[in-house]
């Protein structure tokens, strides 16, 4: 308990006397224990703190004055002024958060705040990293070279950073290296300090970041940057770029045909799809199922050739950049997603469009009235589209029916208008689920769990086009095209699904 805390406690007692109430022998003693038990809790952690504090003041001292008395040759040398620089530019600063953070150093946070003026910028410290690297390449220098032994395992840390961020990898790993062994190295003779755990995390990540830059392979990058993510859940530096890239290796592995071989399980089968039209009972769908939670479906032979050279033909002027939608009302181009699209519309071909609608009733059950357009989708070679989610999340955020009035994607249909050469397959990372592209066939899956919500088990992704190009066609069905659904009813459903848990079934 910090001292705030033990003086609340002083006052609530002396209050408790004024107001004249009894207590008791045992309570009176009972208290006395717990005060005492709370006193020892405070100077235990003034201790620690005190020792804390003493030995990273040791290791400060020893760092600036081991030129003192060469001052002048000491910031002439590139690595002793970028050893400087650095303490000047991050260790300082962080002190005076940690005064900030912690009772008593009022004196020396008003020093340490008319000080903060003369410190050096981030300017300066790139500068000073930048001479480093220059002389190690002038002379082809290793990081353990005697040359720079006068750099810490934080100065490393910050030169492995700058030369990451100027896309030079292979030199920043090789001080990043060294910064680990460093660390370790001070870590086996007990130097523990004020940096050690923002230090360690944040070492982990930039490696790990740099070996995979070179090598997104490396599984040993992959693990340095998971690590890292589980030191620091909440580090915003870490956390995103981490996130990513650990949802990238799984759709590489897909993409690669690294899957694992899984046995076919009893229940996947193909069959015969003959609900529906009168028209599905003569000429029923040929149905593969690949998973049934979630629901994970492949249709074969839905679309003849004049249909899908009518859908290409029809859209083939009219392609533009596809965009990607990150939040509402901020739609942009992005990398992550390089294929070209156009919208197909009864202003197209009304005809082939209700023959395509019909179809897809005859497979969801699904009125297509209130649907979005149907997209008419361009990959050339190497297009591609990373690993996302369909739906918009519209469970826990029913407030954002108001741009999404009939609902969320409730399914997601592809229909491939060609055979690939060579890539360009459907992955599903978190199902281990690779679909090659036939042409004809249609593609479907449930974006949602039975009472709504968004199943992040539906992540998936296109992998880029090796030879030749891919185009598909895509139909989101939303909610609204079975019932049409407002926020109010939404938040209803998910307060009602908090306590139920309904089984899967077919849109059916």
């Amino acid at each position: 308990m910090s001292g705030f805390g033990l003086k609340i406690v002083l006052f609530l007692l002396a209050q408790a006397a004024a107001l004249g109430l009894v207590w008791n022998q045992l309570e009176l003693e009972q208290t006395e224990q717990l005060l005492v038990e709370n006193l020892k809790q405070y100077l235990l952690e003034l201790r620690q703190r005190h020792q804390m504090i003493k030995k990273t003041l040791h290791q400060l001292r020893a760092e600036s004055g081991r030129d003192g008395e060469f001052f002048e040759i000491h910031l002439s040398v590139p690595q002793r002024a970028m050893a400087l620089i650095r303490r000047l530019h991050e260790d300082w600063p962080n002190w005076m958060v940690y005064l900030n953070a912690t009772e008593g150093g009022e004196g020396q946070i008003i020093v340490a705040k008319e000080l903060r003026q003369r410190l050096p910028k981030r300017e300066d410290l790139i500068q000073a990293a930048n001479d480093v690297h220059k002389l190690q390449i002038t002379y082809n220098l290793k990081p353990h070279d005697q040359y720079f032994r006068p750099l810490n395992s934080r100065d490393c840390l910050a030169l492995g950073t700058y030369l990451a961020h100027q896309r030079n990898h292979q030199h920043a790993e090789e001080w990043l290296k060294l910064s680990l062994k460093l660390y370790r190295a001070g870590e086996t003779k007990n130097r523990t300090s004020f940096y050690k755990d923002a230090q360690y995390k944040h070492l982990l990540y930039h490696l790990g970041v740099t070996k995979y830059a070179q090598n997104p392979s490396d599984g040993y990058a992959l693990k340095l940057i998971a690590k890292a993510y589980s030191l620091a859940p909440h580090d915003e530096q870490i956390v995103d770029h981490a996130e990513y890239v650990l949802e990238q290796r799984p759709y590489f592995d897909g993409c690669r045909g690294a899957f694992p071989t899984k046995s076919h399980h009893h229940s996947l089968h193909c069959r015969y799809h003959n609900k529906g039209s009168a028209f599905s009972r003569l000429a029923p769908l040929k149905l593969e199922i690949f998973s049934h939670d979630p629901y994970v479906v492949i249709y074969h032979d839905v679309l003849y050739d004049a249909e899908m050279q009518g859908l290409i033909d029809s859209t083939r002027r009219r392609m533009s950049r596809s965009m990607v939608q990150y939040e509402i009302r901020q739609i942009e181009i992005s990398e992550q997603r390089t294929s070209k699209e156009a919208p197909f519309t009864e202003k197209n071909d009304p005809q082939l469009l209700k023959r395509i609608y019909d179809r897809l009733k005859d497979m969801t059950g699904c009125n297509m009235l209130r649907s979005e357009h149907l997209s008419i989708l361009l990959y050339d070679q190497g297009g591609h589209h990373d690993p996302h989610v369909d739906y918009h999340d519209l469970y826990w955020h029913p407030q954002e029916y108001e741009y999404h009035p009939f609902g969320d994607r409730q399914a997601s249909v592809v229909f491939y208008l060609n055979d690939v050469e060579d890539g360009g397959e459907t992955v599903f990372p978190k199902l281990q689920l690779v679909i090659p592209p036939t042409k004809g066939s249609a593609l479907m899956w449930h974006n949602l769990r039975p009472w709504g919500e968004g199943d992040p088990r539906t992540q998936h992704a296109s992998c880029p086009v090796l030879s030749g190009y891919k185009q598909v066609a895509i139909q989101w069905i939303l909610q609204g095209t079975r019932d049409l659904v407002t926020a109010k009813d939404a938040l209803s459903k998910r307060l009602k699904s908090l306590h139920s848990h309904m089984g899967h079934a077919p849109l059916q």
